[in-house]
């Protein structure tokens, strides 16, 4: 049997798999993705993930019900690391074809993204980001008019900026002013955040983003991406965001056609600086006298 047949043959099965689950028996479905998931292990069979997305997507609207629950299935029900998760990734991927061939739902299936983008599961949090990609890739520039709900929550904006960075979406950007204004409402959030959310996963998570995906912009957008960060380092003196401009600042891709822009933001940074202690008055950290 030729690899397309296998194909085909492996098609067909998930088809009447689907066929079942839209009546009402979802094991079958699940038993034939979990068992091609590839978990537990390093990496998820993103390839099955996308055709499942892809087959309910054609379906329409006759097949929500199953990508919902799917979409749905709690920690509980589908632990972190196991070939249970796979079920959950492969309904996010499944709202994200979704409302990439349906424009007139895509409200409604964006709106479930935005549930599932909090999902502690990391796998799932990033199926989030790559189905917002894909729904980018076809909706261009007017996605981001559509993701003002998802500036508000620490895991959501990692969600945006995550897709942002993506190739998909970012090839069909043009307009940098309006992917720098949701790039920076997701540095003012991090900047408006309480000191103890210093601590909470999704902060860590935004943190992260905001320290790797503007340097990729700045590859696709050139000189309004430095000048948003220099913009950053005129808003805050903390240290650890002004760390988040240095770490894209260094980045490697950056280096050769950057140089400038590099070398102009980096003075700046240094020109911002907070004041040093006197080192005459300063003597160190004092030990803690509480009990060990």
């Amino acid at each position: 049997m030729n690899q397309s047949s296998k194909r085909s043959g492996s098609d067909d099965a998930l088809a009447a798999a689907l066929d079942q689950a839209q009546k009402g028996d979802s094991k079958p479905l699940y038993d034939r993705l979990t068992r091609g998931s590839w978990l537990p292990g390093p990496e998820a069979n993103l390839e099955l993930a996308a055709a499942f997305g892809a087959l309910c997507a054609s379906r329409g609207k006759a097949a929500d019900n199953v990508v919902t629950a799917m979409a749905s299935l709690d920690a509980d029900e589908a632990p972190g690391g196991t070939e249970l998760e796979f079920l959950p990734m492969c309904g996010v991927a499944a709202l994200g074809a979704r409302a990439t061939r349906d424009e007139r739902a895509r409200g409604k299936l964006l709106a479930k993204l935005h549930d599932s983008a909090e999902d502690l599961r990391w796998r799932v949090r990033k199926m989030v980001s790559s189905s917002l990609a894909l729904i980018g890739a076809t909706a261009g520039g007017a996605l981001l008019d559509e993701l003002d709900p998802w500036l508000d929550g620490y895991f959501h904006a990692s969600s945006v900026l995550e897709a942002l960075a993506d190739t998909r979406w970012l090839s069909q950007l043009h307009d940098a002013a309006a992917v720098m204004a949701i790039v920076d409402r997701a540095f003012d959030l991090a900047r408006e955040a309480s000191r103890s959310a210093s601590r909470y996963p999704g902060f860590k998570a935004l943190v992260e983003s905001l320290s790797t995906v503007p340097s990729v912009l700045a590859v696709r957008f050139g000189t309004p991406v430095f000048d948003g960060l220099a913009g950053w380092l005129e808003r805050t003196t903390d240290p650890a965001l002004r760390e988040i401009v240095e770490k894209n600042l260094r980045a490697p891709r950056l280096k050769g056609r950057f140089r400038d822009e590099v070398a102009r933001v980096l003075a700046q940074l240094e020109a911002t600086a907070p004041a040093r202690r006197d080192p005459r008055t300063y003597v160190g950290k004092t030990r803690g006298r509480g009990k060990k």
